[in-house]
């Protein structure tokens, strides 16, 4: 429900997008630099597992990421290249698939794409996104103690990513991201899961270039 909502609000803002930007650029913009451009975001938000049934309850976890895309000024298509990691942790009395007792679970992720940025001056900056994703996951037991024991596997996926962030000043970016990964297969000692979700984060950072 609240990855939905978050879809909603994401959309609208989308669509809004283009046309506040285009009220912002009603000058001749200048000539196009002939370097490069780009744009390095900081994220942090709620990751909302696909797969409830299986992750509860630590079916939404806290994420951090970065994300870097870049391209020839001119260019509307930026390589994006980003890295997460999300967490959660809890005491169990209920056993989760075996494990009792302090129990946390983690993803990290690395992933390669592209951006499409339809904006190319203007404060309102859209973008649209995907890219393929190298995802690990772990569950963990007993992490207070020394000696710990985990349980880990690693799976290729695909994944989605729209946004819209306003530019403050010569090179500040505030905004909104969501994201959704697809594709996914884990294995756990006994268990096959996956570790789809939707995601939706608050964006800071920088750009760069012209």
């Amino acid at each position: 429900m609240r990855a939905s909502i978050a879809a909603t609000v994401l959309a609208a803002a989308l669509g809004a997008a283009p046309a506040l930007a285009q009220e912002g650029t009603q000058t001749p913009p200048p000539a196009e630099s002939s370097g490069t451009s780009g744009n390095t975001q900081f994220l942090i938000g709620e990751r909302y597992m696909s797969d409830d049934a299986f992750w509860a309850p630590f079916d939404t976890q806290m994420m951090f990421g970065v994300e870097v895309d870049f391209a020839p000024s001119k260019s509307p298509i930026h390589v994006a290249l980003a890295g997460s990691f999300s967490t959660d942790d809890a005491r169990v009395t209920t056993p989760f698939h075996g494990a009792t007792g302090d129990v946390r679970v983690g993803m990290a992720e690395f992933s390669a794409g592209f951006l499409w940025h339809p904006v190319k001056r203007g404060i309102v900056r859209p973008y649209l996104g995907g890219g393929a994703v190298l995802l690990g996951a772990s569950i963990d037991t007993d992490f207070g103690s020394f000696f710990g024991d985990s349980d880990t596997d690693t799976s290729f996926g695909f994944y989605g990513n729209a946004g819209v962030f306003f530019k403050v000043g010569e090179s500040f970016n505030i905004g909104i991201d969501g994201r959704a990964v697809r594709g996914t297969d884990l294995e756990f000692p006994g268990i096959e899961a996956d570790g789809d979700y939707d995601q939706i984060a608050m964006l800071l950072g920088f750009s760069w270039g012209k």
